[in-house]
């Protein structure tokens, strides 16, 4: 294996078009620089690089990735890597360099790594695609490798963690975790084998309604019992962060600078999705939504909530990955806010949940369908707020006034939208629409 010198020079520029195509790259372009670090080497067939990388882009921002690479000789035949350009890197010295997590036995030395007193047979890479990558073992662990890293605490570890060690029953236990510098870099928690998440089960809800053709309370799969549960775990939830990190007076000011942080990054006139959201209307809206009296106290809560994030198992339902919205600065992730940004995170899942209900009919799709799609939509939206509303105590953490409550709802379920268009056309371009549909409903005059 080439030193570690030659090989981060030799890597730099394939780096550079390697992290482009990754969904947890985080860069509107190409880097125009990357410079490497090493946390570990490893020689042999397979060799091994583990590196920190200081990627700058055209802008002169440098942002923090971890890699895990492996290095092979070449010809490589393994099955892990036929078909799969996305995770390689390219050619170095007549040897292949790709993403180490789809190796099943480098998996296993990334594993004693992060885990040493664990021990595992069978490794099982998840092939989806999200921010940050995650590997099974033998169906009983499951470690998470971040990728953009900050010097501040990673929340997903650091809530995890809390909310753990205080016995609340809707996390998953969290067995081990590797730091460098203060920076988390990866951590290694139970595997709920058997396990669904909601965003599965509102689908399959949703298929059983659109073929049956009834109303949604009516669906042999009618989703409403378990949107309210779903909001019952979430205002436990939010009590459990009440109390494990304090509550403190609200920031709306602070909130609605995020949003117009948000509106900043919206294509420019002339440029594609350009006309998808009227910005000075939605700038107004903003001011009035975020203009309430009393908004109720701040703290910590999961920052980026979906139907994604909730795993049915044989114990019950558990919520992952709170680690905030990828898009977002980590400053305003790890910032207090108010309880509604997760309901309205919900609410926006719900609406994604029917729109691509209805995509996977492909053309047959008609006025009917549409209709009993939003009635799945308005009942999972309603039976969730009142799953939510019923737990006791959840009033004090809510705008006293059912006026500011639906105010404050509405501007967060508007500063999601705006979100999820940016990162739509970042990431999925056809489905921008679907974010931008909501925008344009919030904009529409009031019956």
């Amino acid at each position: 294996m080439p030193s570690l010198d030659d090989l981060a020079a030799k890597l730099a520029p394939l780096l550079g078009e390697y992290l482009p195509r990754q969904r947890w790259y985080a860069g509107d372009t190409s880097p125009v620089a990357v410079e490497a670090t090493s946390l570990d080497l490893r020689d042999g067939d397979p060799a091994m690089a583990w590196l920190l990388l200081d990627v700058t882009d055209d802008a002169g921002e440098t942002a923090t990735y971890q890699v895990v690479l492996g290095v092979r000789p070449l010809p490589c035949e393994r099955d892990f890597l036929l078909g799969k350009a996305r995770v390689t890197v390219g050619e170095v010295d007549n040897q292949v360099v790709y993403d180490a997590l789809v190796d099943p036995e480098l998996a296993q030395v990334v594993l004693a790594r992060v885990a040493p007193d664990e021990a595992a047979e069978v490794a099982r890479p998840l092939v989806v695609e999200q921010s940050n990558t995650s590997v099974v073992y033998d169906e009983r662990l499951i470690l998470k490798l971040f990728r953009r890293l900050h010097a501040e605490p990673n929340p997903d570890v650091e809530i995890t963690d809390v909310l753990g060690a205080r016995g609340f029953p809707h996390v998953v236990p969290q067995l081990a975790e590797l730091r460098f510098e203060g920076m988390d870099l990866a951590v290694v928690r139970q595997y709920l084998l058997g396990s669904t998440d909601a965003w599965d089960l509102a689908h399959t809800s949703l298929r059983d309604l659109l073929n049956s053709r009834v109303p949604p309370e009516e669906a042999g799969a009618d989703f409403g019992p378990e949107a309210a549960t779903l909001g019952d775990v979430t205002a436990r939830l939010h009590l459990e962060l009440a109390d494990a990190f304090g509550t403190q007076p609200a920031d709306p000011a602070a909130w609605r600078a995020g949003a117009d942080a948000l509106l900043a990054r919206l294509p420019a006139a002339g440029e594609d999705g350009a006309d998808l959201v009227d910005r000075p209307a939605v700038a107004a809206l903003l001011d009035r939504l975020f203009d309430v009296a009393e908004p109720g106290p701040a703290f910590r809560v999961h920052g980026d909530l979906h139907l994604g994030q909730f795993l049915l198992a044989d114990a019950g339902w558990f919520v992952l990955d709170f680690e905030g919205e990828p898009v977002r600065p980590v400053v305003e992730r790890l910032a207090a806010s108010s309880p509604l940004r997760d309901v309205a995170g919900m609410v926006r899942s719900f609406h994604y949940a029917a729109r691509t209900g209805l995509l996977e009919r492909g053309r047959d799709v008609d006025p009917e369908l549409v209709a009993l799609g939003e009635a799945w939509e308005a009942r999972a939206v309603d039976a969730f707020w009142h799953g939510y509303q019923a737990v006791p105590g959840i009033a004090d953490l809510l705008p006293p006034s059912v006026e500011d409550r639906v105010a404050l709802l509405g501007a967060f379920e508007l500063d999601k939208a705006l979100y999820e268009v940016v990162y739509e056309l970042a990431h999925r371009p056809d489905w921008a629409e679907i974010p931008a549909s909501a925008v344009r409903r919030a904009l529409a005059p009031t019956p």
